[in-house]
């Protein structure tokens, strides 16, 4: 529900990205056939989505494996904003421990920006996502 709603903001953000030179590249970890059903549940995106079932990008970003992430009143904070807004819990699918977060990646490979999700739902804004990208420009 709360990795459906990150990429719903950041979908609302893609002319903006775009604008700036970037793509939006979201990258799950659940198997190649969950990753269809995310496909199939997002309406297939026009930006590339991949999976990584090892989690090797997730460890190598410094992105948390922290099931404590669930039990904090931030979490439940971010699941009930999610559910006001609409999104649902659907059968999780991939490592339920894994938390995400965003990364700016400079040609090159450069990491110029990086956010770690702290607990469930703990994703920037778009706009915090577009500063760090204009700030990346420089």
């Amino acid at each position: 529900m709360l990795c459906r709603e990150q990429v719903a903001q950041l979908r609302h953000a893609i002319e903006a990205i775009r604008g700036l030179g970037a793509e939006l590249v979201v990258v799950g970890n659940g198997s190649v056939q969950h990753l269809q059903w995310f496909l199939e549940d997002q309406g297939h995106p026009d930006f590339p989505v991949l999976t990584d079932p090892s989690r090797k990008l997730y460890e190598e970003a410094g992105f948390r494996r922290d099931a404590g992430a669930y039990l904090s009143l931030d979490a439940l904070r971010n699941t009930w904003r999610a559910l006001r807004s609409g999104f649902r819990q659907a059968r999780t699918r991939g490592d339920p421990w894994q938390q995400g977060g965003v990364l700016v990646v400079a040609p090159g490979g450069r990491i110029t920006w990086r956010h770690v999700s702290r607990a469930l739902g703990d994703h920037p804004s778009s706009d915090e996502v577009l500063a760090a990208l204009r700030e990346a420009r420089r």
